[in-house]
């Protein structure tokens, strides 16, 4: 009997690191689209996306799409509690827009929205404890 709720407990609080407010800041920087710097964090990179390298005309655009979608705005991030951070030194995160009342939108996935402008690509890196096909296909 011991043995299942030690279980349970183990399969609840696995379940219960990946939260979207397990940290909040505002973007003070766009590095490269998929890249930035959050005030309370650090440097943050869209975790699970693949994007154009900076210096291309698509990551130029990209950069520009970041940079217009949450510059200097208030963000949530829910922290890959498996991989951390890069080796960069970035946290690899999925970024939540909020609602106008300041709380999580869960269904403005930043990551997502990324992705449907057609300025990276949704990769299921197995590395990360994020699954994107429970992403929302909502552009929020």
């Amino acid at each position: 009997m011991m043995k299942y709720i030690i279980l349970i407990l183990f399969v609840l609080t696995a379940a219960a690191t990946a939260h979207p407010q397990e940290a909040k800041g505002i973007v003070t920087k766009i590095i490269d689209g998929a890249t930035f710097e959050v005030n309370t964090m650090g440097c943050v990179r869209l975790a699970d996306i693949v994007s154009a390298s900076a210096n291309t005309l698509g990551g130029i655009r990209a950069r520009e799409f970041s940079r217009d979608t949450i510059a200097n705005t208030m963000v949530f991030l829910d922290i890959d509690n498996q991989t951390g951070q890069d080796k960069d030194g970035c946290w690899m995160c999925v970024i939540y827009k909020p609602y106008p009342n300041g709380t999580p939108n869960l269904n403005a996935n930043f990551n997502q929205m990324y992705a449907n402008a057609g300025y990276g690509m949704i990769i299921n890196n197995p590395s990360t404890e994020f699954n994107p096909a429970n992403w929302s296909s909502s552009s929020g």
